[in-house]
């Protein structure tokens, strides 16, 4: 806090950490508490796209963990929209691993902290657009020409309208299946890049269906929302691109790398009107500016080092999605950008809650690092300093090397060998 200051930021926080673990419930659905494993892709399915056995010992050592919402990683919806060879598939092929999965999950949580335990289990489903690698290269096309982050990609072409139709089927499919697979919510996923997100800053492909209008850019991932098989719709949102107009989406139209959330807003509403029930908040292109969505000590090779501190970074977050929690106070949102703070955060995420500057709290890395975090705090009061992240960035460098991620810190049993051949790789 004494560093937030010397930067002028006024963190919230609250020592009374009892407000993390109050109960929350959305159209019903109990919550155990507000501390979320937000979504982080593993790579470690089979071949088919199914839950391999990483993936089943990860989403276990969640449940073991303690949180109220676990917020499952990127599945594909199709294999060309593949991000990896080993991201996860759901079609009719892998349903039944995916049942099972959901059903270990909660099983194992139950029997960890007792029948009032069950956790909410969110399913994000997406297409990787320009970020597609099914067979380890990458052929996808792109929906719209981006100077900031087309390097070396400005010879590919750009995805039709009738593509982009199919796909839309994809998702209708695969919704219907997450239904099936026994989810409690299905994430359409809107951020970092990929396609859906992409298509939201389609302001020049005025040729497109999908594209120029606020109405066309917005026209799929509403469209999705709106179809109700029974599963509460959320959607894991980019507020902000932090890339200039009118290449990012949420920035000033008329100002050089300004964020304006007007447009947020609105997508927003629209999202609630076509029963939206549960928004995510991060922001940033990894690929781009990865420090904006993710603070850090260290980044993957070859990234600039950021202008700015991390805590300038976590306060825009936690601002931004302030902003948006009091805009539209009867949706809950999850803060994103907590994992920086180490064993510190549940300090500000309490003042966080407290303030109702978010309905829950989410971490990504942290979970890699420490997913019997929650548990610690439930069980101690506190967390294990050793123990957490320490936002060195390893995570991210596996999955751009096309590898099993995890944490090559604090589970090195699994994952030190890997590291070491990124380290050769380097």
């Amino acid at each position: 806090l004494r560093k937030a200051e010397s930067l002028d930021i006024q963190l919230p926080h609250s020592n009374d950490l009892n407000i993390l673990f109050e109960p929350a419930s959305i159209s019903n659905k109990y919550i155990p508490n507000r501390l979320v494993v937000q979504p982080m892709e593993g790579f470690d399915s089979k071949d088919d796209g199914s839950p391999g056995e990483y993936t089943f010992r990860r989403y276990k050592r969640y449940a073991e963990g303690g949180s109220g919402m676990i917020w499952f990683e990127a599945t594909s919806i199709s294999q060309d929209g593949r991000s990896n060879p080993h991201q996860l598939l759901l079609n009719m092929d892998t349903l039944d691993s995916f049942k099972a999965l959901v059903g270990k999950t909660k099983e194992i949580a139950i029997g960890a902290f007792g029948k009032k335990h069950e956790p909410f289990l969110v399913l994000q489903l997406t297409h990787s657009g320009r970020y597609s690698k099914p067979n380890g290269k990458q052929i996808a096309k792109v929906f719209n020409r981006n100077p900031w982050l087309d390097i070396n990609d400005n010879k590919r072409d750009l995805i039709s309208d009738e593509e982009i139709d199919r796909i839309r089927d994809s998702y209708l499919s695969a919704i219907d299946l997450a239904k099936k697979a026994e989810f409690d919510a299905v994430d359409i996923k809107a951020c970092h890049g990929y396609l859906l997100h992409e298509m939201l800053s389609g302001y020049s492909r005025t040729d497109s269906r999908y594209g120029g209008s606020f109405e066309n850019r917005t026209k799929l991932l509403t469209e999705l929302c709106q179809h109700n098989t029974g599963l509460i719709s959320a959607v894991r949102l980019n507020a902000t691109d932090l890339i200039s107009h009118p290449f990012g989406f949420g920035m000033k139209p008329d100002a050089y790398n300004e964020i304006s959330l007007a447009e947020t807003e609105e997508l927003i509403q629209k999202l609630i009107i076509e029963d939206c029930k549960l928004l995510n908040i991060t922001a940033g292109v990894p690929r781009y500016n990865p420090h904006i969505g993710r603070p850090f000590d260290r980044g993957v090779k070859g990234s600039v080092i950021p202008y700015e501190h991390p805590l300038e970074g976590i306060n825009r977050l936690i601002s931004i999605t302030s902003e948006l929690q009091n805009k539209f106070p009867d949706i809950p949102f999850v803060g994103t950008g907590y994992s920086w703070l180490r064993q510190y955060f549940p300090y500000i995420g309490a003042g966080v809650i407290k303030n109702k500057m978010a309905s829950f709290i989410g971490l990504g890395r942290s979970s890699l690092a420490y997913p019997e975090a929650s548990k610690d705090l439930m069980e101690k009061g506190k967390l294990d300093p050793d123990c957490t992240c320490i936002s060195c960035s390893r995570c991210t460098e596996f999955m751009r090397f096309g590898m099993p991620t995890g944490c090559a810190i604090h589970d090195k049993e699994i994952y030190i060998e890997s590291y070491k051949k990124i380290k050769f790789k380097r």
